[in-house]
């Protein structure tokens, strides 16, 4: 697990933290479930992604806005490039562990606003929420998420790639 601050060029990040915060030109997707079995009863863990990247496709044209990220990190083949906003729901929630996928591959976590939300590791690591932060893991390695608290909504920017 690596954490980098002020990973990305401020200038590039502000667009980014624009787009994903201030602009309604993503499709939100309700996620019913999250890290959860279908027949969890467990109603309070849901949350809202946009693909951009997933099943070899581009699903949104916002991807190519993501170049610059996706350098950045390295990324040599995309597995899948998401937008996850986690609502505050008046207490602080954390999902179950979960990995990305069953195989061995590079996480990236960009944390696009600063709240008391957090990734945490199954070693008790806990990454805060901090805009312009990205966590790098492996994707194959349970963590899990939580909401926040201190903002009306914690947005993550997730890319699974090799």
């Amino acid at each position: 697990m690596q954490v980098i601050d002020d990973a990305l060029d401020r200038e590039y990040f502000e667009h980014l933290e624009k787009q994903m915060l201030h602009q309604n030109r993503f499709k939100w997707l309700f996620q019913e479930k999250v890290a959860t079995l279908e027949d969890d009863p467990n109603d309070e863990q849901f949350y809202f992604i946009c693909s951009f990247y997933h099943h070899l496709m581009v699903e949104d044209d916002f991807y190519y806005e993501l170049r610059p990220l996706f350098d950045a990190l390295g990324v040599k083949a995309l597995i899948r490039a998401r937008a996850i906003m986690y609502m505050n729901q008046g207490k602080l929630i954390k999902h179950k562990p979960h990995v990305d996928f069953e195989y061995s591959h590079n996480a990236a976590l960009l944390y696009i606003n600063t709240n008391n939300g957090y990734t945490g590791m199954m070693n008790d690591d806990k990454v805060e929420s901090v805009e312009n932060r990205i966590l790098l893991h492996d994707g194959s390695i349970p963590h899990y998420s939580t909401t926040c608290t201190d903002t009306c909504k914690r947005i993550v920017l997730a890319v699974n790639y090799f």
